[in-house]
Order: C-alpha cells, then structure tokens, then sequence
C-alpha cells in the first residue's frame, strides 16, 4: 500500500458563521445552520484568515478589516456627507462647507482605516 493510500484526507472543513474565522475539521458540528461548508486545503495556511462566503475566498484580518471599514464609509459619505457636499456647492458658503467638512471627519474618525 502506497503511503497517500494510509494518510486520511479531510475534504471537507466548516467555517463558523459568527465569526468567518473559526475553521473545524473534526469533528462534524452538531449545528451545520451555523457553519459554512467549505472544501479543504491541507496545505492552505487558515490562521490570521477571514472567510467572505460572497467570493468565497480567504483574506487577511487586516484586508478585511479594512475592506469593511471603506465599504461603511462609502454609505456613511453618501447618507451622510454627500447632501452636506451638495448643499455647499450651492451656497458656497463657509458655515455650510464647515458643515461638509465636520461630516467628513466624524465619518472617518467613525470608520478608521487600519
């Protein structure tokens, strides 16, 4: 028998919904509604790794964290700052630019990029 016949392969791992980053091979979760069913890659390094259930694919803390901060800043200037921009493009106004400009800044001191 060769050696790959004796090694037993997982081909399957699941990924926890809460959280995108706990992976469990085994055992099989009690809870699947809970778990994404992923294949797995045995030599695909998991640790310090989101999982995007969108894409499918993996990226890092960091990326992600920073992903989700731009895509909350991208909703917060257009319900938020994007009237305050309009407003003072046509007043032209110091107090209405003030306005933009304190929007802007609130936003980005909300959503920090890391």
């Amino acid at each position: 028998m060769t050696p790959e016949a004796n090694d037993e392969h997982f081909k399957v791992a699941y990924v926890d919904k809460a959280t995108c980053r706990n992976v469990q091979v085994w055992p099989v979760p009690d809870d699947l509604e809970n778990w994404y069913e992923i294949p797995f890659d045995t030599t695909f390094k998991y640790r310090g790794k989101v999982y995007s259930p969108e894409t499918g694919t993996w990226c890092d803390c960091a990326e992600a964290k920073r992903k989700k901060a731009i895509a909350q800043r991208k909703a917060a200037y257009a319900a938020e700052s994007d009237p305050l921009y309009m407003e003072y493009q046509y007043d032209q106004t110091p107090e209405s630019e003030q306005r933009w400009r304190e929007a802007v800044a609130a936003i980005k001191q909300r959503y920090p990029l890391t």
